[in-house]
Formats: C-alpha cells, sequence, structure tokens
C-alpha cells in the first residue's frame, strides 16, 4: 500500500505493526491490532481514554496490555508512536 494515494492509509512503521499483530493482544483483544494495523497514526494525538474509547476496552484493560507490551505508561506508547509518525 502507498502512502501517496488519496483515501488509502499509509502501512504502519515496523513498531506500531508488531504491535499491531502481536499474538498476546490480538487473541485477547483483536480490536485494539486492528485499530493499531488501520488507524495507528491516530494514536500520537489520543489520551487513554480516547483509545480505549475508540477500541471498546475500558481504560484499566488498555493500560494493562500496553504493560503487558513493554510500555510501562500509556505516554510512553504515545511517545513511542510519535516518533515513529515523525520518522517517516
Amino acid at each position: 500500500m502507498r502512502a501517496d494515494r488519496p483515501g488509502r492509509p499509509a502501512p504502519p512503521p515496523g513498531l506500531v505493526a508488531a504491535l499491531g499483530c502481536e499474538p498476546k493482544l490480538v487473541a485477547k483483544h483483536p480490536a485494539l491490532g486492528n485499530f493499531l494495523r488501520s488507524r495507528w497514526a491516530d494514536a500520537a494525538f489520543m489520551t487513554a481514554a480516547g483509545l480505549a474509547e475508540a477500541t471498546g476496552l475500558p481504560t484499566t484493560t488498555l493500560i494493562r496490555l500496553l504493560a503487558l507490551l513493554g510500555f510501562p505508561s500509556f505516554r510512553s506508547f504515545r511517545d513511542a508512536v510519535r516518533a515513529q509518525l515523525g520518522s517517516r
């Protein structure tokens, strides 16, 4: 998928793509994996509550999932997504 085509999102960068396919996440909460694969750039500007609402997860569950994936806080996750966005 090419980023220069109007109306088509660019594929997520490595980190976000890996998170979107993480077996621990996809098995229990596929909505979060789907969000990270399709709307990953939006996550760079969302709050934890906003991302939880967008994925249909309770905020506490979202925070626990991100901790399971190696992010000690939502801010560290968001900063990683922002760094990926900035490197594009």
